[in-house]
């Protein structure tokens, strides 16, 4: 049977040495698997942020397992859990990073991990627990599983008034769906009112609005500029939409 293919969404970095020791850590279970970084700088510390940023990437994504590691709380009294939406499968930390997925989606259904490795890094899930499960199910081999009824963190909203993400060009991508504003609808952000654009080219260079990213999500921008340096803006800011 073909494998699976697996991606990763983590706040690992490309720079340093854990996004190569996952990987290792993947092809040590099959050589055969394809690894597919969707996102390698998440937000730091954020995974209920991470959480929207993710199912966004998820719904625009096919079938396969997704690494998924936002993890401040790595060898506490979270719980590492699979969450399977659809043909997608999810593994990662029970704490609010799979919490959007499972808001959206009444038919998900979750279970706990039950493997343990024989060695396990208490500050690196990642790669000692989550990479093997990750690249078991995405092989089809045996993984211990447990069927539980509900995620511990599942309380939140559907969208996330707030930035979830900034990215490499200052662009501020919120957790709102976009398909669910309005474009006649003002965003509210640092004390300015933003237009709705179809695309950068629509507003004089230097102006800032939101629009639909590639993704989905509304997503606050500077034409030709930096939103994040204009708005001194940062991951958890608050956006609130005109008459709401």
């Amino acid at each position: 049977m073909q494998p699976l293919p697996l991606f990763t969404f983590t706040d690992f970095n490309h720079s340093g040495p854990y996004l190569g020791q996952v990987e290792e850590r993947i092809f040590r279970v099959d050589p055969r698997l394809r690894v597919i970084h969707l996102l390698s700088d998440a937000p730091d510390f954020a995974p209920l942020e991470a959480g929207y940023l993710l199912a966004a990437l998820a719904a625009r994504t096919g079938a396969g397992v997704f690494l998924s590691v936002v993890d401040p709380g790595v060898g506490g009294d979270r719980q590492p859990v699979v969450v399977r939406s659809g043909e997608q499968w999810f593994v990662g930390p029970d704490n609010g990073l799979f919490a959007p997925l499972a808001s959206r989606d009444p038919a998900a259904e979750f279970f706990s991990i039950g493997y343990r490795p024989a060695e396990i890094s208490s500050t690196f899930h990642g790669r000692d627990l989550f990479a093997p499960v990750a690249a078991r199910l995405a092989s089809s081999s045996f993984v211990a599983l447990e069927r539980i009824a509900s995620l511990e963190v599942c309380d939140c909203p559907e969208d996330l008034a707030r930035i979830v993400y900034v990215d490499h060009y200052g662009n501020l991508m919120t957790g709102l769906r976009a398909d669910t504003l309005d474009h006649r609808q003002q965003l509210l952000f640092a004390g300015a009112r933003l237009e709705y654009a179809e695309r950068f080219g629509s507003v004089t260079p230097g102006v800032p609005f939101w629009y639909e990213n590639s993704f989905g999500l509304a997503e606050i921008s500077v034409n030709q500029g930096s939103a994040e340096q204009h708005f001194s803006a940062s991951v958890g800011m608050e956006v609130r939409l005109d008459g709401a």
